[in-house]
């Protein structure tokens, strides 16, 4: 019991702060939308995940810095602090129904989520040592993902409580969920208890954003297998920010859902990732299973695959978006306990940034092909781009990384 009982500080803390990250997100989709006119909406859904992800572009190389330099638990509790005036900020922007302020949040939100994400994902092989990583990789991924399905249900519920705001109630909750969920968090973030390796003094790292990524790519060459993994873990994230922001479309116009109805759905997408990754990190029993990737990936393509031929109704579609997500959990944890093995010591803080660098990157390349391709063609189209990469990455992963068809 008290070897589980080491990681609920970290795990509470990452799950207050997703949870707020995503109840924001989708309130801009659902709430914001009526400020500026539902004919922006997808423009407004794109905007809002690009803001969220620009600061990972460019400030990754600082945030892997500080994780190199500076003890990580400080790092994440100095960043849940200032999590508390960023959410004061957002509930602001609702209150005064202004779309640039509550933008601005969303942005400042993405800023304090890379200044930590080094370290907190770094912590993990502090916390549970090499055997604990597969447990501690999974187990956070799933609860991440059951905060994005709770901030994303909750969006979805408030955004149609007492039509969108005719009365105080709903914006009193909105305002006072975003500021209770900021200090849990940052109150957790103090429980953290952990021994690190010691900081380097003073790092030769580049802080500059378009150097850093070649910097790290040129570096992980000589772990097998390393640039692959971010790779897939890039693609992984394109795929899911693409299918994200397909549901506001897709569940609308084809499904004919309400707003809770479809903030359900992805909900719902949100668990079923939890649970591949939770299941993922627990088969996997204390080692890295990259043999558990192509898998993922096949799985994801079938029900994909599934969902464009049937054109089926809500329920069907709604499991078969799940187990989507199932199988797309499979597919992302062996891939993060791939880099959280191979990478020793200090080094993992900036590899993380690197990775996160190129993650966000793709997310944001997401936003312009969703734009393109639903502004073209319709929301269908989307989910047969979301078959072909996934068909793509799935083939480059067996090929390349290491363990997938011989021993790791």
């Amino acid at each position: 019991m008290r070897k589980k009982l080491k990681w609920l500080p970290l795990f509470s803390t990452n799950f207050a702060g997703v949870l707020n990250d995503n109840l924001l997100k989708t309130l801009i989709g659902f709430v914001g939308v009526l400020w500026i006119g539902p004919d922006s909406k997808a423009t407004l859904v794109s905007a809002a995940a690009a803001l969220l992800v620009l600061p990972y572009i460019f400030l990754s190389p600082w945030a892997g810095k500080l994780a190199k330099e500076h003890p990580k638990a400080t790092i994440i509790k100095a960043a849940k602090l200032a999590e508390i005036p960023i959410m004061i900020l957002a509930a602001f922007g609702f209150v005064f129904t202004n779309i640039y302020v509550v933008m601005t949040a969303m942005f400042l939100m993405g800023t304090q989520s890379c200044i930590y994400s080094p370290s907190k994902y770094g912590i993990i092989r502090d916390i549970g040592g090499t055997k604990g990583i597969s447990f501690g990789t999974g187990a956070m991924e799933m609860l991440t993902f059951v905060a994005v399905l709770t901030g994303t249900f909750l969006g979805g519920y408030i955004s149609d409580l007492g039509q969108y705001f005719s009365n105080n109630t709903p914006l009193i909750i909105l305002c006072t969920s975003f500021i209770v969920l900021a200090l849990v968090g940052w109150l957790a973030s103090l429980r953290i208890q952990v021994h690190e390796t010691e900081p380097e003094d003073d790092s030769s790292d580049t802080l500059n954003p378009f150097l850093f990524p070649f910097r790290w790519y040129k570096w992980s060459k000589q772990i097998k297998g390393l640039n692959y993994t971010v790779l897939g873990l890039s693609i992984f994230w394109l795929i899911g920010s693409m299918v994200q922001m397909n549901l506001y479309i897709y569940c609308e116009e084809v499904l004919y859902l309400s707003n809770t109805a479809t903030g359900t759905i992805m909900a719902l997408v949100a668990v079923g990732i939890g649970a591949g990754c939770y299941f993922a990190g627990v088969i996997s029993n204390h080692k890295v299973n990259t043999k558990l990737v192509p898998i993922g990936g096949m799985g994801m393509a079938l029900s994909m695959l599934i969902i464009l031929a049937a054109k089926p109704d809500v329920i069907l579609f709604t499991i078969l978006i799940i187990i989507f997500a199932f199988f797309a959990g499979l597919f992302k944890i062996p891939l993060n306990a791939f880099m959280q093995d191979k990478v020793k010591g200090r080094e993992l803080g900036p590899v993380i940034a690197y990775n996160n660098q190129m993650v966000f990157l793709a997310i944001l390349f997401s936003a312009g092909i969703f734009s393109l391709v639903e502004a073209a063609f319709d929301a269908r189209m989307v989910f047969v781009a979301v078959l072909l990469i996934t068909l793509a990455i799935t083939a480059i992963v067996y090929i390349k990384l290491p363990g997938v068809r011989n021993n790791y």
